[in-house]
């Protein structure tokens, strides 16, 4: 690598280079400059910077978004410092931290056209759990809307997660905000006692498709964070989801639809829109050990 890499935590003062490293991200620019300060503040997680002879080269984020689930984002590296390893020791670095404040896997996301990401991925020893893509829609002003489930739904609802395909094929996770963890009894629990299930129930009172819906007021938008059922009622719901955000508040919907056929045809029948020239995103995973080696799923 030449001269050395020092891993130090970012700072605010940080933010002219955080500016220059992201200038050539995508086309349009680059998020993480105007998250840096809610980056900085947050309690779950913490960014690391790199710096080679006192110049700020590269950055990402650590987050806990549980006690031991640890989410790797927001990997950044100067173009004039790529090739030089830079990015796999920021890997190391978040995979050798998760497993020693106790944590039991560590993931990631990246675009499925990022090579170099999926090799580093692999070198460190995690694995591809599956593809997403993310869907869009408008909220609806009227339409039928899904029942909002509450506590006592609980052993329906886990009968049909126990039951349903859609859950399996996305390896047993939900994603918000483009994180992706396990949906644990007690994260069903949560979101049932906050109100953020909602349901198709057929006349019979049986329960045919359900999803987690997380409403975020200050980009007026609406994630869902999972779907399961047939996928008739699937579709139902999806559509209902749309009238039901427009209710809440939300102009806009999105949701990351799993490589399934039948899950991607219903959310586009009920009016999501996937875009081809965004790409799909990849999920890696590395499940830790006490050794702190960790083996991939």
């Amino acid at each position: 690598m030449g001269a050395e890499l020092i891993l130090r935590r970012g700072r605010s003062d940080d933010l002219p280079a955080v500016e220059r490293i992201c200038t050539q991200t995508w086309d349009w620019g680059d998020y993480v400059p105007l998250v840096w300060e809610e980056w900085l503040a947050d309690p779950q997680g913490f960014v690391l910077v790199g710096e080679i002879e006192g110049q700020a080269v590269a950055l990402s984020k650590i987050t806990f978004l549980t006690a031991d689930q640890v989410w790797l984002s927001g990997m950044r590296v100067d173009p004039a410092f790529r090739g030089r390893g830079v990015a796999g020791r920021f890997l190391d670095y978040g995979i050798d931290y998760a497993c020693q404040q106790g944590a039991r896997v560590v993931r990631l996301a990246t675009g499925d056209t990022n090579a170099p990401v999926h090799t580093l991925a692999h070198r460190a020893g995690m694995s591809c759990l599956g593809s997403f893509a993310v869907g869009r829609a408008e909220s609806l002003p009227e339409g039928d809307l899904p029942v909002v489930l509450a506590p006592e739904h609980e052993p329906q609802v886990r009968a049909l997660i126990d039951r349903g395909p859609f859950l399996r094929q996305a390896r047993g996770l939900y994603s918000v905000h483009w994180t992706w963890q396990e949906l644990s009894p007690e994260r069903v629990a949560q979101f049932l006692a906050h109100g953020q299930m909602v349901a198709r129930i057929d006349a019979q009172g049986q329960m045919r498709a359900l999803a987690s819906v997380h409403l975020d007021p200050v980009d007026e938008e609406m994630w869902i964070g999972f779907v399961e059922g047939d996928p008739d009622s699937v579709e139902w719901l999806a559509r209902a989801v749309r009238a039901h955000a427009a209710q809440v508040g939300a102009e806009a919907l999105e949701v990351m639809l799993a490589d399934v056929d039948s899950l991607r045809d219903a959310f586009h029948a009920a009016g999501y829109v996937t875009d081809d020239q965004e790409g799909e995103l990849l999920i890696f995973e590395k499940r830790l050990t006490r050794d702190g080696q960790g083996h991939g799923e």
